[in-house]
């Protein structure tokens, strides 16, 4: 009687063992069905144990992992940059709430709508962490003949497995494609950064457009 106690009790502990080693924890609650998907697409690709389910809420979803796999999940979302949140629309910016705006306030979301615009179109590469894109537009006297040429700074965060800078002559079209006023590319900066560390060295021409940009901000 007392060893089938004991190894009654041994099968109790292993069971008990088998489920805290198994217990699920909350990595995200409050996702899309797109950015769940994504980020449950990302976790199964590294074999990490993540669920999709329905938030509490019923409306939203959350992504569940095993604890003892929480940190590498962290890890591999934030290489990733998932989940990826929706930026402002150029509609959602302009959206009029009643009362008038300066022209100021006007040129000031605009530049804003226009480099949301163009970091949700950078962020549609492959490879590409995170997009910020910086337009600097010239004052314009009412008498001035010639007009000055627009500027832009782009920042790109990459993933580690990747070398966008091969693509930087692509990115910087897609800029002055999308820019009124950029008749030149080498008025476009583009910078790469990864999450280990700065990526490729500013040149020297790049310097001063990136200090030419700054005196033009608003």
């Amino acid at each position: 009687m007392e060893y089938r106690g004991r190894k009654t009790l041994i099968v109790a502990l292993f069971c008990l063992l088998s489920l805290t080693g198994c217990e699920k924890s909350a990595l995200y609650s409050s996702l899309t069905e797109q950015q769940a998907n994504e980020v449950e697409a990302a976790l199964l690709q590294v074999n990490i144990n993540a669920v999709k389910v329905r938030a509490e809420n019923g409306e939203d979803w959350a992504i569940n992992v095993e604890r003892d796999q929480l940190p590498q999940a962290m890890a591999v979302l934030r290489e990733q940059g998932l989940p990826r949140f929706d930026s402002l629309s150029m509609g959602d910016i302009f959206r009029k709430e009643g009362f008038v705006s300066s022209p100021m306030e006007e040129k000031a979301r605009y530049l804003y709508a226009l480099s949301q615009e163009l970091s949700a179109t950078l962020m549609e590469i492959d490879g590409v962490v995170s997009a910020r894109v910086h337009v600097a537009l010239p004052q314009q006297g009412l008498l001035d003949e010639k007009k000055d040429s627009a500027s832009v700074s782009v920042v790109i965060i990459q993933q580690p497995s990747v070398d966008l800078s091969i693509h930087e002559t692509d990115i910087k079209a897609i800029i002055t494609d999308g820019v009124e006023g950029v008749d030149d590319v080498n008025r476009v900066t583009v910078k790469f950064f990864t999450r280990n560390g700065y990526g490729n060295s500013m040149s020297a021409a790049s310097q001063v457009t990136a200090q030419r940009s700054s005196k033009n901000v608003l």
